[in-house]
């Protein structure tokens, strides 16, 4: 068994998608809209799945927290993150490991992490 989507419910689903297709680098797929939209669809890797909730989205931390980087960039990377509308909750550090926590623009939890201590 492998992970095939990740879907976000979310108040405008091209706009989110937007997002996540430049903190990702991958391409938003044809077709989207406020109410659909997907990264990856017809790809190899997971397919993100953004769609627009019917009524009130839940309040409070999403229970799914992806958790994005490992590479040497990972600075980097979480600079260019926030600077694409992420906001930036927490630096961390414990026990050698270091990530970031962030939202994006509609409130779900993520993190980048530095590479793993050797």
């Amino acid at each position: 068994m492998k992970v095939g989507m990740y879907s976000f419910d979310c108040r405008d689903a091209a706009a989110l998608a937007g997002f996540w297709s430049r903190t990702l680098m991958r391409p938003v797929d044809d077709g989207a809209t406020a109410a659909f939209a997907t990264i990856g669809f017809d790809g190899n890797g997971p397919t993100w799945m953004f769609h627009q909730a019917q009524g009130e989205l839940p309040a409070g931390q999403n229970r799914l927290m992806l958790d994005l980087g490992g590479e040497a960039d990972w600075s980097e990377q979480a600079d260019r993150v926030e600077a694409l509308g992420a906001e930036r909750v927490s630096d961390n550090e414990q026990d050698g490991i270091r990530w970031v926590v962030f939202r994006d623009p509609e409130g779900n939890t993520f993190r980048i992490f530095a590479p793993r201590p050797e």
